[in-house]
C-alpha cells in the first residue's frame, strides 16, 4: 500500500481539503490533514481510522494523525491576532528573534523574544518560541519541528508543538500557507495554536 493510495482515500472524507502521508519502512509514520471548519477534528480522525480499515484493511494509530483547520470567512474573533513584524538580530554566535503581534480587537501589542543558535534549522524554532513568549502562557510549550509541505499543489508550513498540562503532554500542529515569507508563515502557524492556549 503506497502513501498515495492512503492519501487518495483520506482526501474523499468530508471536510478534508488536503492530506500528506509520511512513510517509514513502508508504513505510515505521520498523517497531516488540512480540513475546513465544518467538522470537529476528532470526528475527522475517527473517519480516517474507519475508512483506512474498511477500504484498505489498515489499522491506524490515531496518534500519528494531526488535523489542522483553516478558518473561512472574512473575519472572526479567532483571527483577531496579526503578526506585525519579525526582527532577527545577531548576538555574537547567536540570533535574537523579536516577534510583534497586534490584537486587532483590543488594540494591544504583544512582544516576544527568543535567543539561540542562528542555524537555518533552529531559526524557525526561535520564531515559534518568540510567539509563545509573547503570550506568556502558564503551561510549558515547546517547538519540536517545523516542516514545509506541498498539499494539493500549494505549499504550507507545519509547526509541531508539545504542550504540557498537569504532567501530561499533548501534541498540537499549527499550519499556515507559505506566501513568500517563510519565517512569517512559521509565526502564523504557531499563532494558530498558541492563541487558544493563552
Amino acid at each position: 500500500m503506497s502513501a498515495k493510495t492512503l492519501e487518495d482515500v483520506i482526501s474523499k472524507i468530508s471536510g478534508v481539503i488536503s492530506v500528506k502521508v509520511i512513510e517509514e519502512d513502508g508504513q505510515p509514520r505521520e498523517i497531516h490533514v488540512i480540513a475546513d471548519p465544518s467538522r470537529n477534528p476528532k470526528q475527522i480522525v475517527r473517519d480516517i481510522e474507519t475508512v483506512a480499515l474498511a477500504s484498505l484493511g489498515m489499522k491506524l494509530d490515531r496518534r500519528i494523525i494531526s488535523v489542522a483547520q483553516l478558518s473561512q470567512g472574512k473575519f472572526s474573533p479567532s483571527q483577531s491576532y496579526e503578526i506585525s513584524s519579525i526582527e532577527v538580530k545577531s548576538l555574537d554566535r547567536k540570533k535574537q528573534v523579536r516577534v510583534t503581534i497586534n490584537n486587532l480587537f483590543e488594540d494591544e501589542e504583544l512582544v516576544g523574544e527568543s535567543v539561540g543558535a542562528g542555524t537555518s534549522t533552529n531559526l524557525p524554532r526561535l520564531v515559534g518560541e518568540a510567539v509563545i513568549e509573547a503570550f506568556n502562557i502558564d503551561s510549558p510549550v515547546s517547538v519540536d519541528d517545523v516542516q514545509r509541505v506541498f498539499l494539493a499543489g500549494k505549499e504550507f508550513v507545519l509547526v509541531h508543538l508539545t504542550v504540557q498540562d498537569d504532567e501530561k503532554e499533548r501534541a498540537e500542529v499549527g499550519v499556515a500557507p507559505l506566501e513568500g515569507d517563510f519565517l512569517k508563515a512559521v509565526a502564523k502557524a504557531t499563532l494558530r495554536v498558541v492563541k487558544d492556549l493563552a
